[in-house]
């Protein structure tokens, strides 16, 4: 993917809704680098892959943050991917039918595919 300026980023969350702060920040954090033109990719594992459920994100309203459900859209909307753990999702019950827009399963070989050049940060 071509960047306006050249950054590029991995967010890996691994917490859900017993945490909501540390699911949103990264999810602000990854928003903005969006914004400033960086090449965007959030990794989700854990209980971070609920985070593909739309019926699961419209309920969550961290008490800092815009809702996981806006802070999610805004990140689609504007280009943002999202890769699921396959046994994560596989252990949280997720089918295909479940992935979100702009999500799609990432296993350790994709994933270790995609870190090269990255910036990474987890939550």
């Amino acid at each position: 993917m071509s960047t306006t300026n050249g950054n590029r980023y991995l967010f890996v969350i691994t917490s859900f809704d017993r945490e909501p702060d540390r699911t949103a920040a990264p999810l602000v954090l990854a928003n903005n680098a969006l914004a400033a033109g960086a090449d965007v990719l959030v990794w989700l594992t854990h209980d971070g892959v609920e985070l593909v459920r739309n019926e699961a994100v419209a309920a969550v309203k961290p008490p800092s943050f815009p809702s996981f459900g806006e802070l999610l859209e805004n990140y689609r909307s504007n280009g943002g991917r999202i890769g699921v753990c396959p046994p994560c999702g596989k252990s949280h019950g997720l089918t295909d039918a479940d992935l979100s827009a702009n999500a799609t399963w990432m296993g350790a070989q994709a994933l270790l595919a995609e870190m090269e050049g990255r910036q990474s940060l987890s939550f």
